[in-house]
């Protein structure tokens, strides 16, 4: 059994301030979306994804891979929101198994009433309180996080080191 590499004070302190930014930032988001719009964080994101592709559409399995969810999530998130008329599932012509998911008008009016609030709680939140620097150094850091691979990679990693 390896000695785990503990983190500092400093670090612990760190540690714990980044998973309260982030719940913070998640509870804000939500909030506003589902009080003022009546949408799910989740559902917006799929719908920003829609609003986004070239006809709006887009296969469910490119869905996943751009929401970065996998397709558990996904299908029941879809399912849900077909129910509700904010999307619409379609069977892929020429892959009887492939589904296409497309916005449905009423999803593009939600969206469209819901960014202006969003687009304005993010900018409160994240980039009003930024200083001269913070900006790149964000990006920098983020980049780095996003690019250390996979729990999986990490965990390998850690275990050939020691």
């Amino acid at each position: 059994m390896t000695t785990p590499r503990w983190l500092s004070t400093e670090e612990q302190q760190l540690w714990r301030m980044i998973l309260s930014a982030v719940r913070k930032m998640e509870r804000t988001l939500d909030e506003t979306l589902v009080e003022k719009h009546q949408l799910t964080t989740s559902e917006y994101a799929v719908l920003v994804t829609l609003s986004e592709a070239g006809d709006h559409d887009m296969r469910l399995r490119d869905m996943c891979q751009a929401l970065d969810w996998d397709r558990s999530r996904t299908s029941h998130q879809i399912t849900r929101m077909d129910k509700k008329g904010l999307v619409s599932k379609v069977k892929c012509a020429g892959d009887a198994r492939g589904v296409i998911v497309e916005i449905t008008p009423e999803g593009e009016r939600r969206l469209k009433d819901a960014v202006p609030a969003h687009v304005e709680v993010v900018r409160k939140l994240i980039f009003d309180p930024m200083e001269e620097g913070h900006l790149e150094g964000m990006h920098s850091y983020l980049t780095a996080v996003l690019n250390s691979g996979s729990c999986v990679e990490i965990n390998d990693k850690r275990s050939a080191e020691l």
